[in-house]
């Protein structure tokens, strides 16, 4: 069994979206970009303003209404920083913010955002797109001084997140949705110039994160309409495995340098949500999950306007001892971040 444990509370982060090999944090409140290099956080940045999110953004109701939480930031291996805000893309260096190109919807999904070998950064926009206009993928040169549209993709809603296989360095994974028909797995190895398909297009292959084993490729479903359940796909027969069924949809999570596993449930709208409690679960091979804590759903409706009850965590390398944790529409866990442990029995 595993024991998680909530060992800090980090108020000056409403979101942590990254973290660098030597523990550099980087995060967001509202509008304003900090870093927490050591013991405390400090200010980088902030990004512009932008109407009508910003005019209230302070004010937590009209935060959560008008989505002033919403944004990205990515920092590569060469020490680039990546921003993603109301529709536009970042560049962040030196205290200075600039403004690269625009897109398609807010920003990507939280732990969205990748990097190849040479510190490309790609990701996929995520968009409502009622009229199903093809969706792009973006690659950020390096350097932060270009970028290129590396892909067109037709048939889906929007992307929910862009992963790279860490069993074959060349090799991507994209997850897209959401309905009939829309719901794959799509894998490149040639620089997002052509995609695999796998899948039926049914919730089973409604994905927003990845995990990889070196035998499978495993993932939570993320649906409100029909029961969610642990999944992988078999890498050398492209078989379909269902398993434990989960009590609501799931976007985000993680492994960490240690192994381990862990997901979050999210609190949304639908009959397959059947559960006022996000969860926070952990395993040890991405199939077989334990519920190993939970946050409670808040009562601020409605919940289309307030928000859904979601946890994230940052990209990048994070340890099972020192896990961080943001949250939005949750008692405790609202607007700001935590630091966590996970131990599993007998470690």
């Amino acid at each position: 069994m595993a024991k998680f444990q909530i060992i800090q509370p980090l108020p000056q982060a409403t979101i942590i979206h990254h973290i660098d090999k030597d523990g550099v944090l980087w995060g967001t409140n509202w509008r304003m970009i900090i870093r927490k290099p050591n013991g405390r956080f400090e200010y980088v940045a902030r990004f512009p303003f932008a109407f009508p999110r910003d005019l209230f953004g302070f004010l937590r109701p009209s935060a959560r209404a008008f989505r002033a939480d919403k944004c990205n930031l990515y920092r590569n291996r060469l020490g680039r920083l990546l921003g993603i805000r109301a529709g536009w893309v970042y560049r962040i260096e030196g205290g200075k913010i600039t403004r690269l190109f625009q897109i398609n919807g807010d920003c990507a999904l939280h732990g969205s955002i990748c990097e190849d070998p040479e510190g490309n950064m790609f990701f996929g926009e995520y968009f409502m797109n009622p009229e199903r206009r093809p969706v792009r993928v973006w690659r950020v040169n390096a350097d932060l001084q270009s970028w290129q549209l590396a892909a067109n993709l037709e048939g889906v809603r929007h992307v929910h997140g862009i992963y790279p296989d860490p069993y074959h360095q060349d090799a991507f994974w994209v997850t897209v949705g959401d309905y009939a028909g829309e719901c794959f797995l799509l894998r490149t190895a040639d620089g997002f110039k052509s995609f695999e398909k796998f899948g039926d297009g049914s919730q089973n292959w409604r994905a927003v994160r990845l995990f990889f084993t070196k035998s499978h490729i495993c993932w939570l479903t993320d649906s409100h309409i029909e029961q969610n359940t642990a999944c992988r796909m078999d890498r050398q027969t492209s078989q379909l495995e269902i398993g434990q069924p989960i009590d609501a949809s799931a976007w985000y999570g993680c492994q960490t340098k240690e192994g381990d596993f862990l997901a979050f449930t999210t609190i949304e709208r639908g009959p397959a949500i059947q559960t006022d409690t996000s969860a926070v679960l952990a395993s040890r091979d991405a199939f077989h999950w334990e519920k190993v804590y939970r946050f409670k759903k808040d009562g601020w409706k409605p919940v289309q306007v307030f928000k859904y009850g979601v946890i994230s965590c940052p990209s990048g390398e994070m340890s099972s001892e020192a896990v961080y944790l943001s949250g939005e529409g949750l008692i405790g866990l609202d607007g700001i971040s935590v630091k966590a442990r996970l131990n599993w029995n007998g470690d």
